[in-house]
């Protein structure tokens, strides 16, 4: 169908009494991984990533052990 056509079709069906309706927004099917949110308390997650821990920790390591 053209878009003409499809505009005589809906104005036709409107003049027959018809009403049009939004639906209700479906789910949200966007994968976000990195948006995940978590209490700086759980043990389960590792909040210091972003940190690198293990780096400022071999850089005291190698201050405090250096001669």
């Amino acid at each position: 169908m053209t878009r003409t056509e499809i505009q005589k079709a809906v104005d036709n069906y409107l003049q027959k009494g018809g009403k049009i309706t939004k639906l209700p927004d479906g789910p949200n099917f966007r994968f976000e991984p990195h948006d995940v949110k978590a209490a700086p308390s759980d043990p389960k997650v590792d909040v210091t990533i972003t940190e690198t821990p293990t780096t400022q920790q071999q850089m005291d390591y190698m201050e405090d052990n250096s001669l």
